[in-house]
């Protein structure tokens, strides 16, 4: 079998001024910055509880991915009129499509996590692969319900910056956007990116990740090289599922597009994970004495 080249999303550890404040004086900079940090402290506390957790669950796993095989030498020596063809419409790309349903399970015990699957259906064919590799080819991701932990613990504050970007509404709940970036002095090898807060609870509703933080985003930028072309990667996590007071999975999104200034936008790959049925075993918060 040969070797899958992954590049890797999401582990365990996996802006600018609200509208209201851009009219505002800098005198009013420390009072929001004192806002912020107060922000930044209740999502720590949230961080705490997701990390001392007691947790077991079990739920569908829904994977569609979909890779565009061209061949990046081949498109120098495409006429202009396919060019226009393959960027604006995606014909004459073989694309390969594949869809995994899995039975996945997370268990974390003692500080201890393992995560499993059952592979339950391959594109159509029903399985029943126990201890099932994730068989994505492109991308591969883990431990999504552990995200916000790699942007908002206390110890993980002290190697970000926050800023604010705004007050919205996502999903009928108000939220508050902030964005975290590493500090200049330290090299994170963790996603990081934009944190949908609610204010309710101050618990994560979504995760919008910067491209550059993608494991292995070298593997990008050498794909971006030979297509003589700019990367342009979206991907994000959605956290809708709520169970004693802690958000879990929903979705999970991304998709990897390059930009040629002269022929356009090529789409490499995309993928999406839906996280459905839910059953819940435990989820208990461990006591520390």
């Amino acid at each position: 079998m040969k070797r899958r080249d992954f590049i890797r999303t999401a582990n365990l550890a996996l802006v600018t001024l609200p509208l209201w404040l851009e009219n505002y004086a800098d005198t009013n900079l420390n009072r929001d910055q004192k806002d912020l940090d107060q922000i930044l402290e209740k999502c720590a506390d949230y961080c705490e509880k997701l990390s001392n957790l007691v947790l077991y669950f079990v739920c569908r796993e829904e994977i569609t991915e979909q890779i565009h095989n061209y061949n990046p030498v081949a498109i120098g020596h495409f006429s202009e009129t396919d060019l226009k063809r393959i960027t604006k419409k995606g014909q004459n790309l073989p694309i390969e499509k594949n869809v995994y349903i899995y039975d996945y399970q997370v268990i974390r015990k003692e500080n201890r996590t393992k995560e499993r699957r059952i592979l339950l259906e391959e594109n159509g064919q029903e399985k029943n692969e126990k201890n099932a590799p994730l068989k994505t080819k492109r991308f591969e991701h883990e431990y999504m319900i552990f995200g916000p932990i790699g942007l908002l613990s206390k110890h993980q504050q002290q190697l970000h910056d926050y800023k604010f970007v705004k007050e919205t509404r996502f999903k009928g709940e108000k939220v508050i956007v902030i964005e975290a970036t590493p500090k200049s002095n330290f090299k994170l090898d963790k996603p990081f990116g934009k944190i949908w807060v609610r204010k309710s609870d101050f618990s994560i509703l979504k995760i919008e990740w910067n491209p550059t933080s993608v494991k292995n985003y070298k593997k990008i930028e050498e794909n971006a090289k030979k297509l003589n072309a700019m990367p342009q990667i979206t991907f994000y996590s959605e956290f809708s599922f709520e169970k004693s007071g802690i958000r879990f999975p929903s979705k999970y999104s991304l998709k990897e597009e390059y930009i040629n200034p002269k022929w356009g936008k090529f789409k490499k790959s995309e993928i999406t994970v839906l996280y459905k049925d839910y059953k819940f075993f435990t989820v208990d918060t461990e006591v520390k004495y």
